[in-house]
Order: structure tokens, then sequence, then C-alpha cells
């Protein structure tokens, strides 16, 4: 699964973009702050295509889907790959809303029981990347329509298999357009090279979604590659 991530330097969010028409930026900059530790439940940047090109919004994250009368007791965060096309959660926003989910690091635990070690994984360029996403907005009978959003997942790498059995699905820039398109991208589903990432343990600080600092995120360990 994927259930905390970051976005250390939200300016390099605007530069992944670079290569498409993108509106938004002006209106979230000020929640363009860094985030060391996103959790379940809380508003974060996502990007859709439009046909103006690509648009940054703010969403929940855990998704509510479109057709849903009440707001369910379960909002997912994930969505696994393997079945995202035929689930009655997912199948039309796969269809018709796939999006963005900008980030330049992700958190997983490891060990089958408490106390579990976190681990930090990113790019060994440090570099940022999106997450496979799908978005949704519904409209409670009251109040105004809430944005959100999941995270799609696959099986883990080599590098992750150790830490956990499931991973997200990291999208290169080149596939962005892909992604957010409406062509075929089953292909797209898949884990992203091991030899491009490495991993290292961080202090259960970032076990707290109050904890959004740069000690989440501090190395205990040498890196695993």
């Amino acid at each position: 699964m994927c259930g905390r991530y970051t976005i250390r330097r939200p300016d390099l969010i605007r530069a992944g973009l670079r290569h498409q028409p993108t509106f938004g930026f002006e209106e979230f900059d000020e929640y363009l702050t860094p985030r060391f530790n996103i959790a379940p439940s809380q508003l974060a940047p996502i990007v859709r295509a439009t046909d103006k090109g690509y648009q940054l919004l703010l969403a929940r994250w855990g998704l509510i889907p479109a057709w849903s009368k009440e707001k369910p007791k379960v909002q997912p965060i994930n969505a696994r790959c393997e079945t995202v096309a035929t689930s009655g959660m997912f199948r039309q926003a796969f269809q018709r809303r796939r999006c963005l989910v900008p980030a330049d690091g992700f958190l997983e635990w490891q060990g089958a029981k408490p106390p579990k070690q976190p681990f930090f994984i990113h790019l060994k360029s440090d570099s940022s990347f999106a997450f496979a996403g799908l978005w949704e907005q519904w409209k409670p009978k009251d109040g105004e329509p809430v944005d959100t959003f999941t995270i799609l997942t696959t099986t883990p790498n080599s590098l992750m298999s150790p830490i956990h059995n499931r991973m997200p699905v990291i999208l290169r820039e080149d596939e962005y357009d892909r992604w957010v398109g409406k062509e075929h991208t089953t292909d797209l589903l898949r884990p992203f090279d091991a030899a491009g990432m490495e991993a290292y343990k961080v202090s259960s600080a970032v076990n707290s979604p109050k904890n959004d600092n740069p000690e989440c995120v501090q190395p205990v360990s040498k890196p695993t590659t």
C-alpha cells in the first residue's frame, strides 16, 4: 500500500510539469508548502487534464465515488492496479478521471507486528515524480462538492519486497500525458525500476500524522539500493 508520502520541495512540482500549460498554481501557492508526512484524509495537490492543459487543485486523500449517495465509511486511499478496471468502486474513475499525484518520496512500514520499522523511499536522483492516481468529485446533499483521490498500487520491485508486499505506481515525466489522457494505459501500471530507487530507515516520529517536519525523513541507517 501507500499510506504516507512527501512533497519536500513543492517548487519542483511546477518544474516537473513544464512541458504542459498549467493553471491553478497561483490559487494554491499558499498551500504548496513543504510536506514531510502527508496522511490519509488530508488535503494534497493533484493534477488533472482539461482542455486548457494541466490543472492543479487540492483534493482529499481517500476516494469517495461520485455516485455515492451517502458519505461512505470506507474511503480507499489505494486502488490495486490488478482490479482497478473492473472494480465497482474505481471503474468509472479509471476510465474517465485519472490524475497525477505529485510527490518526491513515500513512507512504508516493515514488519508484521508493532513496533514496525518505517522506511523512507525515494528516487536515487531525489527528483520529483508523480503517482498514478484517480480522482472523483462527490456532491453531498448539503454542502459544497468535495474532490477526493486515491493512489494506485502494484506488486513490489526488488527494493520494496523486503519492506512491503505492495508499492505505489510511480510514473516518469514522459508518461504523464498518457496517464491522464484517454488512451490505453494499463502498461504503465507496473513496478518502478528498483535500480533507480533507494530506501532507508527513519524514526518513529513519522507514525503520527501530527508530525510533519524534516525529522520524519531523516535517516537512521544507511540507504538500501
